[in-house]
């Protein structure tokens, strides 16, 4: 090897670890963008989902998700994490990156699935649809105190406004965002 083609490389692998962390940096920005968008049900989602299926469940502070006490973890749909997003209101998880899915139902099944099933949720079936009963083994009751005269639930939402159908009933397009979050009553 010559004497300036050993040089060279000295000066180029001096310029790789000086911008190494620009680099890093950089790519860790990228990976962190989140659409900013009050209008988008896309909204606090990675930019990267705006044409894709997201399903999201919000734990209230009294009863956090010990895994998901801290921002709103983002869950690619095969199961790595993209990020969380500390300015997302609220504490939880969305799970996105999805497409085809036809099915809320299904849509669901496939979140838990990729969550490794930190967001498993339990159900009963009434002959209306099913009723949520818990997700990530929180129950509503355990965030808001139940009586006989107030209650909480599991409350869905289809593209930023109340589901009109439950989750076994919900059609989805390409791009739909479900979410779950408890509400009282």
């Amino acid at each position: 090897m010559s004497d300036i083609t050993k040089a060279l490389s000295g000066v180029a692998v001096i310029a790789v670890i000086m911008l190494a962390p620009s680099i890093s940096e950089r790519l860790n920005e990228e990976a962190a963008s989140y659409v900013n968008d009050s209008e988008s049900a896309h909204d606090g989602l990675p930019e990267t989902w705006v044409n894709s299926q997201a399903l999201c469940v919000l734990f209230p502070p009294e009863a956090a998700h010990p895994k998901f006490s801290s921002g709103v973890t983002m869950i690619q749909f095969d199961g790595s994490t993209v990020g969380v997003n500390m300015d997302y209101n609220g504490t939880g998880a969305c799970v996105g990156g999805f497409s085809g899915f036809e099915s809320g139902k299904d849509l669901m099944d496939s979140a838990v699935n990729a969550s490794s099933p930190d967001l498993s949720y339990n159900s009963t079936e009434f002959s209306f649809g099913l009723q949520i009963d818990s997700i990530g083994g929180i129950e509503p009751c355990d965030a808001y105190s139940c009586t006989d005269s107030s209650g909480a639930y599991w409350s869905l939402y289809h593209n930023g406004g109340h589901s009109m159908v439950g989750i076994s009933d919900m059609i989805l397009s390409e791009g739909d965002v479900v979410l779950w979050k408890i509400e009282t009553w």
